[in-house]
C-alpha cells in the first residue's frame, strides 16, 4: 500500500501557487487571512485592541 501525499495550492491574484513554494512571510499572511474568514464565517469579528 502506498502513501498518500497531500499537496496544497492557494490563489494569489488569480494564480494558484504550491504553498510549498511561499515564503515564510506569504505563508503567515496567507493563513491569517484563511483564519479570518473561517472566523467571519463562524460569526466572529476582530474587535481592535
Amino acid at each position: 500500500m502506498e502513501g498518500f501525499r497531500i499537496v496544497n495550492y492557494v490563489e494569489i491574484g488569480g494564480r494558484e501557487v504550491l504553498l510549498e513554494e511561499l515564503t515564510p512571510e506569504e505563508r503567515k499572511k496567507v493563513s491569517e487571512t484563511i483564519q479570518e474568514r473561517l472566523m467571519k464565517a463562524a460569526g466572529y469579528k476582530r474587535q481592535q485592541a
